[in-house]
């Protein structure tokens, strides 16, 4: 399936984790972020060959972003990355298939990527920034992600980023935050109710049924329909439905189900009496 999301609950962000959720005949591409575990999966015996990790430039841009008050070297790298970023918002708006965006990145942005990595080599061989700095760790962090972040560059269908995954869980993650900060701020009336919603489940069963509404709430976001007018539908319909149907209850169905009932009555309200 295309464009859907899937939220999955587990109770580590161990390499096992990963394991029970991508099939072991899976072969293919999967954008992530720097986190060790991914190296780790897709490394391990039974995968070893058969995945290609492909990294995300938003992660590597907020380091730099993070590191700009630095000096002029950060900046620069961030002049860089607008760039790309330009190349693409373009690709975008001109809907771009798969093999002119392979094309367009080749000739434009190919050159962009290696001369971003020729200046962090020589950053790096120059010492000018200390390991430790945000400058010397943003450094660092791309260089190491580089065979990844270039993936982009051989595939058309591959993102520069990870940002639809990042939209997706941002609205838990910013619950999450909001939760934090208020525990800091000891509103604690406050924080023990956000910390129940959002920083705890109670026990795996909890988890997996937050994650099956993240999944169906999500896909209606990416489908551009109302979460609680799907819902409240799905629910009254349920019971009346099998394992046969039920897949008309998916947000994609349900959506395409809802522009068929619009147009039915929009034809039915021109039609002479």
């Amino acid at each position: 399936m295309r464009n859907v999301s899937l939220f999955a609950w587990r109770t580590s962000r161990a390499t096992a984790s990963l394991e029970s959720i991508v099939p072991l005949d899976f072969k293919g591409i999967i954008q992530c972020d720097g986190y060790q575990a991914y190296e780790t999966f897709a490394g391990s015996p039974a995968r070893a060959g058969r995945i290609e990790l492909a990294g995300c430039l938003a992660h590597m841009r907020r380091k730099f972003f993070e590191a700009q008050a630095e000096g002029a070297d950060p900046q620069w790298v961030l002049a860089q990355v607008q760039q790309l970023y330009q190349i693409e918002a373009r690709l975008r708006e001109a809907r771009a298939g798969p093999d002119e965006v392979l094309r367009t990145r080749q000739e434009h942005s190919a050159p962009i990527m290696e001369r971003i990595k020729v200046r962090l080599e020589e950053l790096q061989r120059s010492r000018k920034h200390l390991p430790q700095s945000l400058t010397g760790k943003a450094i660092s962090y791309a260089l190491n992600q580089w065979g990844k972040l270039g993936v982009f560059l051989r595939h058309g269908r591959v993102q520069i980023d990870n940002n639809l995954i990042e939209n997706a869980i941002r609205p838990s993650a910013i619950s999450k935050k909001n939760c934090l900060r208020l525990r800091s701020q000891a509103s604690l009336k406050h924080a023990a109710v956000a910390a129940r919603r959002w920083l705890f489940m109670g026990d795996p069963t909890s988890g997996d049924r937050a994650a099956t509404f993240y999944t169906l709430i999500g896909n209606c976001h990416r489908q551009g329909i109302n979460a609680e007018a799907y819902l409240t539908d799905v629910f009254k319909r349920l019971p009346t439905e099998t394992n046969k149907t039920v897949h008309r209850l998916t947000p994609k169905a349900w959506a395409a189900e809802q522009a068929a009932l619009r147009q039915a009555l929009a034809q039915s309200a021109v039609l002479p009496m």
